[in-house]
């Protein structure tokens, strides 16, 4: 039998987590399914809502984070599709890894297994930063299975992102955890939400998915870092793409990411997201929110 992998560094830890993320989805402002989804490299949970029998959306949370850094989109989306808001395997959420994510094939294989579990043939994608990566590459491994993608600040993807990023958040992700460095964590993550006011109702979704989780829980589980692109695999995507980018983006230059994906993605259509930061879809939910809703079905709109 396979054993999962060590989870928290501590039952404490284990028990305080949960309760940090049960407090976050007590208020989710629709109601919701726990799944969880046996994959390869282990279960998957699936934060599951809508109406059932609906046209089905996969939400891939940032890396380090969960399911939860939806909370302001899943009210009108769940209205015109069944939401499937994943929490990536091996990040800070309630995933169970039996083996990390360590390349393109293990990468590929985790969908595939995730949209099998789900009963899904085919499927529009949404991801944030990393959970963006893993979008169009999931859109480039496994075309007959992604009808459409949405890309809200993919990490790396288009351009190299600057060298701040790695500077802050390779010993946010390696050194922290050894060390049990809350701060190292809360500098990484205070550069990228980029001074945006932390608002009562984001209290808990941080302590969940980023600022607290690495020193104080575990890190990362996973390997499989986002890099860019070739321009022979962004011209091999056949399918409808929207690439939202916060105004306050502070991982690469908004501009030059939306020049080189609109030469190379044929028909992709790109947004600067007016006072947004990397989570574009938390800090300008509204926007974010009718963005989507015109590009899956601009009739429902």
């Amino acid at each position: 039998m396979v054993e999962k992998l060590r989870q928290f560094i501590s039952l404490e830890a284990e028990a305080e987590f949960n309760a940090a993320y049960e407090a976050v989805f007590r208020q989710w402002p629709v109601p919701y399914e726990d799944l969880f989804v046996p994959t390869r490299f282990g279960e998957t949970h699936v934060i599951a809502c809508g109406p059932q029998g609906g046209a089905p959306l996969i939400l891939l949370n940032p890396g380090g984070g969960s399911a939860a850094i939806w909370s302001r989109n899943i009210g009108p989306l769940s209205q015109h599709y069944r939401i499937y808001a994943v929490d990536v395997i091996g990040e800070m959420n309630k995933s169970i890894p039996t083996r990390p994510l360590r390349d393109h094939t293990d990468l590929k294989d985790w969908i595939a297994d995730l949209l099998d579990g789900l009963q899904i043939q085919s499927t529009c994608v949404i991801g944030n930063s990393n959970g963006g990566f893993f979008t169009l590459e999931a859109a480039l491994l496994l075309p007959e299975r992604v009808s459409k993608v949405i890309l809200i600040s993919p990490a790396a993807t288009f351009i190299q992102m600057w060298a701040w990023w790695e500077h802050l958040f390779i010993p946010a992700h390696v050194i922290a955890p050894i060390i049990h460095s809350e701060r190292m964590v809360l500098r990484a993550y205070d550069w990228l939400w980029n001074s945006f006011p932390k608002e009562p109702a984001y209290a808990n979704l941080n302590s969940i998915s980023k600022l607290a989780g690495y020193p104080r829980y575990r890190p990362s589980r996973n390997s499989f870092s986002p890099h860019v692109f070739s321009d022979k695999e962004l011209r091999q995507i056949q399918i409808p793409v929207l690439l939202l980018i916060g105004d306050h983006e502070v991982i690469y230059d908004p501009d030059r990411v939306i020049q080189r994906a609109t030469r190379l993605v044929r028909g992709l259509r790109a947004s600067i997201v007016p006072n947004a930061n990397h989570c574009a879809q938390y800090t300008a939910p509204e926007f974010v929110n009718q963005e989507i809703l015109e590009f899956l079905n601009p009739t429902k709109a």
